[in-house]
């Protein structure tokens, strides 16, 4: 048996902390689970640092990379669920669930799965031989539940979490579906204005000694560049955009775009509040399944995708770490909403975090559709009336040379 020190929020809402005797920290977490206390901090007394499961015996094995989609990922687990709560023996729900396999990624990756299990690892370690298709987040929420014994309920757990994150990518992608398409046409009308009847009026404007304002000169030189050498020109577009992708992925740049975003009214604050239910998302995922309340902040941050709310999350990590409450930690970041770090007290005092984490992230969905439907009506005609500029000036540089032509037979 190990002693553990532990940090938490009792039922009825105090702090508490103190010490308990263990087999291993999933047997910690259960214990203390049973006594109806919410974990913020475990760690063995002897080392002063937390325990991870050992897991490590094989490092060799090959991980799968090939990408599969969070809505199939969620597929897979409702069923693993249904036929763990129908008592159907583990790899045999694996084995159906291989041979059901829409694509060859998902097939590859819940193969690497099997013979994890079958060689004697535990379902966590070996769902990490797939991270493409198991995120940390469902790996913690099964490793907690192989020792509590509440394996088809983190199983259900998992798959509801990926099925709200795919159903919430969808809104976002639908919202914008619109505007994506009135900029392709954008281009599109651009590209076949310059290359196709720019050229025309250019011929016949050298024929008739028409004066070229300098605009059309640059559009035609445009358009003879792009003709001449198209290949290059998609080389350049395309390394353009790769070398874009390269500098907004680099951690200054990451800060930079950040503070101009919150700086745009309306767009930063949807930018912010996407990270914020983002995060929350995974705490109360992770919360549900009685994984550690740093642990759960740590995945939190990391999927945040927002320097501001990653570094609140790791700094309220830290604070409840030297004793703090969640909304002791969250309230004094100053990132999140008053609303928010209100219903965190009143879940804390009440014992039940995890099931207002969950309110709190059904509300703020709602509450970015609206804003994204909002948004989307303020782009729309914005993008109607930048086309029409766009069009209207390469019309004038086109209208322009003509005048010139009818006042010299004049």
């Amino acid at each position: 048996m190990v002693s553990y020190a532990y940090k938490g929020i009792d039922g009825g809402g105090s702090k508490i902390e103190g010490h308990i005797s263990a087999a291993s920290i999933e047997d910690a977490e259960k214990k203390l689970s049973l006594q109806n206390i919410s974990i913020h901090v475990l760690r063995p007394e002897a080392s002063g640092k937390a325990i991870k499961k050992s897991e490590s015996s094989d490092r060799s094995v090959k991980t799968v990379r090939r990408k599969v989609s969070a809505q199939d990922s969620a597929d897979v687990l409702s069923n693993l669920a249904i036929m763990s709560e129908t008592g159907v023996p583990f790899v045999e729900a694996l084995d159906a669930v291989i041979y059901g396999a829409r694509t060859p990624a998902i097939k590859e990756s819940l193969t690497a799965v099997k013979e994890g299990v079958v060689g004697g690892q535990g379902l966590a370690f070996s769902m990490r031989l797939a991270p493409n298709m198991f995120p940390q987040i469902i790996t913690d929420m099964i490793r907690v539940a192989e020792s509590g014994g509440k394996f088809d309920q983190a199983l259900r757990n998992g798959a509801n979490y990926l099925a709200r994150v795919a159903d919430f990518r969808k809104k976002i992608i639908n919202a914008m579906m619109y505007p994506m398409v009135m900029l392709g046409v954008s281009l599109s009308t651009v590209l076949i204005l310059i290359l196709f009847v720019m050229p025309r009026f250019g011929k016949i404007f050298s024929q008739m000694k028409a004066k070229i304002p300098v605009t059309t000169k640059l559009l035609l030189s445009a358009g003879d560049a792009i003709r001449a050498n198209p290949v290059g020109a998609a080389i350049a577009v395309v390394g353009t955009i790769l070398a874009l992708v390269f500098l907004l992925r680099l951690e200054p740049v990451k800060k930079l775009r950040a503070k101009v975003v919150n700086r745009i009214p309306v767009l930063g604050d949807l930018v912010k509040r996407l990270a914020i239910a983002r995060s929350l998302q995974t705490i109360a995922a992770l919360s549900t399944s009685n994984v550690q309340l740093l642990t759960a902040l740590e995945q939190g941050a990391k999927v945040a995708g927002h320097p501001d709310v990653q570094k609140a999350l790791l700094d309220a990590r830290d604070q409840i770490e030297h004793g703090s409450s969640l909304f002791e930690a969250i309230e004094e970041t100053g990132v999140f909403p008053k609303q928010i770090t209100q219903m965190i007290s009143v879940g804390e005092k009440t014992g039940r975090l995890s099931q207002l984490l969950e309110t709190i992230c059904v509300t703020m969905e709602q509450e970015i559709d609206n804003r994204l439907k909002a948004l989307v009506s303020i782009i729309e005609p914005l993008m109607i009336v930048t086309m029409g500029v766009i069009v209207g000036s390469i019309t004038v540089s086109i209208i322009g040379p003509i005048y010139s032509v009818v006042e010299n037979i004049h």
